[in-house]
């Protein structure tokens, strides 16, 4: 299955769900913000955990855990699988009042459909708790996390706090920093750069841009990032999402479309592209036949057994476009993100385990050796995506990837048709005409 920069999209096995959870009439009122670390004490807690059985992310967190229960007498802390198919369960334990401690895919604030479990009380306000001082820093706990992020923290309307992101993927512009050395091309910024460089690679006989034509989505991240340019994320999500206007009413979504079909036109694309499969294009980039591709930040890890030792990579936001109305440094990402049961007997435990994955220690390590891009300031690039961090700390605003068109009812509408663009079947005039139609279908304006 693919990572589709939605939480709990890696398929893996279900580990036992049952035990230590937090439910119960007869809960203890949760702390006061100014005291919680000074009212930490040990006892079991049960925490939602996303990596599977035997990966080194799993032993890394089984290290926090192991750590954190040597410093604090007394604590057990129970790692539960809490990703894809454990859903289900972990959400029924949820609505019975016996949910975890600590569990992810709990809530989004960018997810409508997410905010119902903090409207019923179920999670635990973290504000509160996050504009305090950290006794081991000095500082806001808040204050550590990049402000690019918070709209995924945040409840949209009360501003109250119910997430806590351990991890990011972004949507980036990967590029072969030697090729581009040795043929003076400049990392590209603007589109301009971008078609610039496209032509070079071309003269040099490399293939610029690496894609698949066998999957749609990624195929569809290309205009997904165009229009946030062009037209912005809140204008393409009232469209294509909400069914609000019409596609054809700002010029934005055309001059998007105009762009795909003139690299589509200049041959920009991996040659056979339309037949060749996420990973064969993918290791095509590292193997140096194409000069760029646009993924999420998981490429390294996913292609690490393929990835030449000597492959030097670069990596930048998805280039800016002069005269754009829209978003010029937002980000396509997704974060993962903690949430602390209401309902817990012992918050301040469980909201220790979540400062501690989340502290600057922890995020450094986890950057170092698992390969994780983090939210919180000061944590470096992992080492295979150099100079990702400062990408994260330039972003002035992190959109959901794929405007939720995934989880939709303009699913089988909008991608279909930029791949009917990629592919040489219709212009950019005749896709906007077909979008157009599709998205009336489907919303009834």
């Amino acid at each position: 299955m693919r990572k589709l920069l939605v939480a709990g999209t890696v398929a893996v096995s279900m580990t036992a769900l049952a035990a230590c959870g937090s439910g119960g009439d007869d809960q203890p009122d949760a702390p006061e913000a100014s005291s919680w670390q000074s009212e930490i004490e040990g006892g079991p807690i049960e925490v939602g955990v996303l990596p599977a059985t035997g990966t080194p992310s799993l032993a890394f967190l089984d290290d926090v855990a192991a750590t954190m229960a040597k410093d604090i007498s007394g604590t057990d802390v129970k790692l539960t699988f809490a990703n894809t198919e454990a859903r289900p369960a972990l959400e029924q334990r949820w609505r019975s009042g016996d949910g975890l401690d600590v569990d992810y895919t709990m809530f989004d604030g960018t997810n409508d459909a997410l905010l119902a479990w903090a409207d019923d009380g179920k999670l635990l306000d973290l504000k509160p708790y996050l504009e305090q001082e950290d006794e081991t820093t000095g500082a806001p706990w808040l204050d550590s996390f990049t402000p690019a992020v918070r709209q995924f923290m945040e409840h949209p309307e009360s501003k109250e706090v119910y997430g806590v992101p351990s991890e990011l993927s972004l949507q980036v512009l990967f590029y072969n920093a030697k090729l581009f050395k040795d043929n003076g091309i400049a990392p590209p910024a603007t589109w301009d750069d971008l078609t610039a460089a496209a032509d070079k690679l071309t003269s040099a006989g490399v293939d610029p841009i690496a894609v698949t034509g066998l999957f749609e989505p990624y195929m569809g991240m290309w205009t997904d990032n165009l229009w946030m340019r062009t037209v912005g994320y809140e204008k393409a999500h009232e469209v294509l999402i909400e069914g609000k206007g019409s596609i054809t009413d700002d010029p934005g979504f055309l001059d998007g479309l105009e762009k795909m079909e003139e690299l589509r036109d200049k041959g920009a694309f991996l040659e056979g592209f339309e037949g060749t499969d996420f990973t064969a294009a993918q290791a095509q980039f590292f193997q140096g036949k194409a000069g760029m591709i646009l993924m999420g930040s998981w490429l390294v890890s996913e292609m690490k057994d393929v990835i030449p030792a000597d492959f030097e990579l670069g990596v930048v936001a998805f280039p800016t476009v002069d005269g754009g109305t829209g978003d010029q440094a937002g980000m396509m990402a997704a974060a993962q993100l903690m949430s602390v049961n209401a309902e817990s007997e012992n918050i301040p435990l469980a909201l220790e385990w979540v400062r501690r994955v989340t502290s600057v220690e922890t995020q450094t390590a986890r950057a170092e050796e698992i390969g994780e891009v983090s939210a919180v300031k000061d944590v470096p690039s992992p080492p295979g995506l150099p100079g990702i961090a400062d990408v994260v700390g330039s972003a002035d605003q992190l959109f959901p990837a794929y405007f939720g068109l995934l989880q939709s009812k303009a699913n089988e509408v909008v991608y279909p048709e930029i791949t009917k663009l990629m592919f040489g079947k219709q212009d950019a005039e005749e896709t906007l005409a077909a979008l157009d139609e599709g998205l009336k279908r489907v919303y009834g304006n």
